[in-house]
C-alpha cells in the first residue's frame, strides 16, 4: 500500500487529526464506572489515583490501568515461579489489566495467570483471546481459557489476530465465533467481546464500521513509525473513537526492535502511544525491573506537546515501513527482542 493510499499525507494533517481525536474523547466529560461496575467519581476518562493512573475502556465503562502486562513474556519465562513473582508485583504497582490469549505458549501464560490470580481475582480485569473463527473451536477455546485462568468470567475476550476480510466474515457469519461470544455473555462467562490485529489497518476499519454493535474494544499496534506505512494510528483510532471502541495499544517498541535499533527510548514510545486516546497499553515486558520502569512512566506521564510530538514523528520517519514493522507483513518469521527470555 502507498503512503497516499495509506492516509498519511503530511504530518501537519496527522497532528490535527491526532489531537483532535484526543480532545473529542480522552478528556470527555461523564460518569465513569470501575471494572466491578461502581460509580466513580472522576469527570474525565483519565483517572489520576494513587499508583498507575486509569482509563475508560470505551462503551464498556470499566477502567482499567494505562498500563497492562503483556501474556506472552509472561508465558516463555523459565522461571514460573519468577513470572508469577512478576504478576503479583504487577498488582502492587497499581495495574490491574492483564492480557493473555489461548495460543500463549502452549497455555502456559493462561495457566499463569491463573496461579498468580486466583486469590486475587477482585484486583484484575482479565482479558484473553480466541483464534477459533467457528462457533464451536471458539467455545472450546473459551471454557480451556477458563479453565486455566481458574475464573468463573473473563473480563474481556477478544478474537485473535483478525488479518483478512475473510478471517471477519468467519467470525461473524452464522455458527461463527461470535455466536459463541455472545451465548457466553448472555451466560455470564465473558462480560464483554473484542477483536485484535496488526497486519491490515484496513480490514479493522471494516470490522469496526460493519458490527460496532458487537465490538467493545480493539487491540492494534500504536508506536512512533506506525503513522508513516500502514497506519493503525491514523485509519482505525478515528473509527474506534466515533462509535467509542475501547482502543488498546500494542507493539509499542515493535517487539523490542526500536530499542534494540536505537530508533528511540522507551519513555518516548510509552509517551508518544500514551499521548494517543488509547485505554491502556499492553506492554511485553521481561523483568520486574523493566515492570517498574514502565509503571513509574506512567505515573509521571505527562501529554505531549503538538511541538514534541511532531519532532519526534519526524525523527522517526525513516524508520517507517516493513522492515522495522515486520508483523505487518504475513510471515512468522519474527524478530523478538530480547531472542530469549531472561528468566
Amino acid at each position: 500500500m502507498t503512503r497516499k493510499k495509506n492516509g498519511f499525507i503530511n504530518r501537519r494533517d496527522f497532528l490535527k487529526g491526532t489531537f483532535a481525536i484526543a480532545l473529542g474523547l480522552g478528556f470527555s466529560k461523564n460518569s465513569q464506572r470501575d471494572f466491578h461496575g461502581d460509580v466513580v467519581s472522576s469527570t474525565t476518562t483519565h483517572e489520576k489515583k494513587e499508583g498507575i493512573p486509569q482509563r475508560r475502556l470505551g462503551k464498556t465503562e470499566k477502567m482499567i490501568s494505562m498500563l497492562s502486562l503483556g501474556g506472552y513474556h509472561i508465558g516463555r519465562m523459565h522461571d514460573e515461579h519468577y513470572a508469577v513473582r512478576m504478576i503479583h508485583t504487577a498488582i502492587d504497582e497499581g495495574v490491574n489489566f492483564f492480557d493473555s490469549a489461548w495460543s500463549y505458549n502452549k497455555g502456559d501464560s493462561e495457566r499463569r495467570l491463573g496461579k498468580a490470580l486466583k486469590d486475587r481475582r477482585d484486583k484484575a480485569f482479565i482479558m484473553t483471546k480466541s483464534r477459533g473463527r467457528d462457533m464451536v473451536t471458539a467455545s472450546n477455546e473459551l471454557h480451556e481459557s477458563l479453565r486455566r485462568l481458574q475464573t468463573d468470567h473473563i473480563d474481556l475476550w477478544q478474537f485473535h489476530d483478525v488479518q483478512t476480510i475473510e478471517d471477519v466474515d468467519a467470525i461473524f457469519r452464522k455458527r461463527g465465533a461470535i455466536e459463541a461470544a455472545l451465548l457466553a455473555k448472555k451466560a455470564g462467562k465473558i462480560l464483554h467481546v473484542g477483536f485484535t490485529g496488526h497486519r491490515n489497518p484496513e480490514v479493522h476499519v471494516k470490522t469496526i464500521q460493519k458490527y460496532h454493535q458487537f465490538i467493545e474494544t480493539v487491540q492494534m499496534p500504536v508506536n512512533l513509525i506506525d503513522p508513516h506505512y500502514l497506519s493503525f494510528v491514523r485509519q482505525v483510532i478515528p473509527e474506534a473513537v466515533k462509535f467509542d471502541i475501547g482502543i488498546l495499544g500494542m507493539k509499542t517498541v515493535a517487539n523490542g526492535i526500536l530499542l534494540e535499533d536505537n530508533v528511540a527510548t522507551i519513555k518516548e514510545c510509552l509517551y508518544f502511544a500514551w499521548n494517543q486516546p488509547v485505554s491502556s497499553l499492553v506492554s511485553g515486558m521481561d523483568s520486574i525491573e523493566q515492570l517498574k520502569e514502565n509503571a513509574t512512566y506512567a505515573q509521571q506521564f505527562t501529554n505531549l506537546s503538538e511541538t514534541d510530538q511532531s519532532q519526534l514523528l519526524a525523527r522517526t520517519e525513516p524508520f517507517g515501513g516493513i522492515k522495522k514493522e515486520f508483523y505487518k507483513y504475513p510471515s512468522e518469521n519474527w524478530r523478538t527482542h530480547p531472542t530469549h527470555p531472561l528468566h
